[in-house]
């Protein structure tokens, strides 16, 4: 079988992570191959999008990435899905990696917040029937949907999609190396002694970096934060200021590091480092930034009690969960998994029957049989 995938690729991007992964995983079964059409996270005008649905049908089954920013995002004059998926001809998946249906889930203060509550009130109120062609149509075109979590089916079926299309397959446990060089990395920020709280992942708004330093402030003297990661794009620059304005207010200066962007071969390092590791989202509909901290099967997870979090603790049993945007809360389980061996003994065991049941070769096969069922 060959298979024709349109993702982001090669890119600082989580789903091109993720795609690579999967296309790894793929290639290594039996009568399985994978031609990759990548998107580099650019603007591109139609015509490209309609090329590359034609490059589709190289496959026996066509497979699109989905994400609404790899096609122009929402507006219906930028939106190029239907210029892409127009041009495909072959039995088609598609994996729906974000859903914009519920609530507003990210952080929304100042004019900016105020703009973003305008216009998801707009989306999901007052422009109904785009908001359905949105979650539904671009979807329902699918012979296969997989989602990576049970809230995006949920979601897909309230819609109308019809739930028998749709597979539930999450991201997988990256094959990582071990994690060492811890001290050297402490000692460069001169940590030694110290507990280290680690947040890994790009900068951006739902990721809860401003709730880290108010539990971080709730937290005694010898815990620092390690913030390991940046800005995915230049024009985001402006959320990492206001995280350093924020480090500045609480008097936090010589307890918080930004690292800024960390290549790959600079992680395994960074979490040795690491008593504990943090993701105080406020919005995932998976987070591959949590399972490749479990799959590190070093420091204990803590994250919040969010939709996307909840499902991956259900299979997880070595991960904390506190109350969503409770900094109390979060310092509270900090200390509780950093201060008791056995908790941390207990959450090393369960990472490890994570990583185990949900390597990329088992997801990779889960994948190939959704094909299967088209082919």
């Amino acid at each position: 079988m060959k298979v024709a995938m349109f993702s982001s690729w090669q890119v600082r991007c989580g789903i091109a992570d993720y795609a690579a992964a999967l296309v790894a995983g793929l290639r290594t079964l039996p009568d399985t191959d994978v031609d990759v059409v990548g998107f580099d996270r650019e603007a591109h005008p139609r015509a490209d999008y309609a090329r590359w649905g034609q490059a589709l049908n190289s496959g026996q089954i066509a497979h699109i990435q989905h994400e609404y920013s790899f096609f122009g995002y929402l507006l219906p004059w930028r939106n190029h899905f239907g210029a892409l998926a127009g041009q495909v001809k072959r039995p088609l998946v598609i994996t729906r990696h974000v859903s914009f249906d519920g609530p507003l889930t990210v952080p929304a203060g100042g004019v900016g917040g105020l703009v973003r509550k305008a216009k998801w009130s707009m989306y999901n109120r007052w422009l109904g029937p785009y908001a359905r062609h949105l979650n539904k149509d671009t979807f329902d075109i699918a012979q296969r949907i997989i989602v990576l979590s049970g809230r995006l089916k949920d979601h897909l079926v309230a819609r109308g999609v019809e739930a028998a299309k749709i597979r539930v397959i999450p991201g997988g446990a990256p094959d990582v190396p071990p994690a060492r060089g811890g001290e050297a990395v402490r000692a460069r920020y001169g940590w030694e002694g110290r507990r280290v709280i680690g947040q890994f992942g790009y900068i951006a708004p739902p990721k809860g970096h401003a709730l880290a330093l108010d539990a971080l402030a709730r937290l005694p003297a010898d815990y620092v934060l390690l913030i390991a990661g940046g800005p995915r794009l230049e024009r985001h620059r402006p959320f990492q200021e206001a995280i350093e304005a924020h480090i500045a207010a609480l008097g936090l200066g010589e307890r918080v590091r930004i690292t800024g962007y960390l290549a790959a071969e600079d992680i395994p390092a960074h979490i040795d480092a690491c008593d504990a590791l943090i993701y105080p989202y406020t919005h995932a509909d998976f987070s591959y930034s949590v399972a490749t901290g479990l799959a590190y099967r070093h420091a204990p997870v803590v994250a919040s009690d969010i939709y996307g979090h909840r499902e991956i603790a259900a299979a997880c049993a070595g991960m904390t969960l506190f109350a969503s945007g409770d900094a109390e809360a979060l310092a509270a389980s900090v200390r509780r998994v950093v201060e008791t061996p056995t908790l941390r003994e207990a959450a090393r065991e369960g990472m490890q029957r994570y990583a185990v049941t949900h390597a990329w070769p088992a997801i990779a096969a889960r994948t190939r049989e959704v094909y299967a069922e088209i082919e």
